[in-house]
């Protein structure tokens, strides 16, 4: 579930929803957040926050990232635990929400093709993201 504190950043042109902005601790400064909870940028004003969500926020979404998922993968798992011998697995995201969001193996076998794993959001340490992008501040 969102923190009351995450405040929901909409694209101008359509009204998509794009990610969140962050308050971290400064008056004046906050940090650019996806719709999975992974931070996009370091903390800075909201205006510049605002836009770089607009331009990249679901941009930022479309790529590999890491998961620990069990072997094999059985449609419905719920990731928000991961076992102790869960591997991480290269994963592509399947649907975001503020519920939650799912994954499924960038690269299947033929008997998980389908099967998708569930993660709370936002995703924490459950979700590594890929080079280049960062995770939110502690709270």
């Amino acid at each position: 579930m969102i923190p009351t504190g995450w405040h929901p950043v909409h694209r101008p042109a359509d009204g998509e929803h794009v990610g969140y902005l962050v308050p971290d601790g400064s008056p004046d400064r906050v940090v650019p957040v996806t719709l999975v909870g992974s931070a996009l940028g370091p903390a800075q004003d909201p205006a510049t926050a605002t836009a770089l969500l607009a331009g990249r926020g679901l941009a930022a979404l479309d790529r590999r990232w890491w998961c620990r998922l069990p072997v094999p993968l059985t449609d419905g798992t719920d990731a928000a635990e991961p076992g102790e011998d869960w591997a991480w697995s290269a994963v592509v995201l399947v649907e975001a929400s503020p519920e939650g969001c799912r994954v499924r193996l960038e690269y299947a076998e033929p008997a998980e093709l389908r099967a998708q794993a569930r993660l709370p959001v936002p995703v924490g340490d459950l979700l590594r993201a890929p080079p280049g992008v960062s995770q939110p501040p502690a709270r």
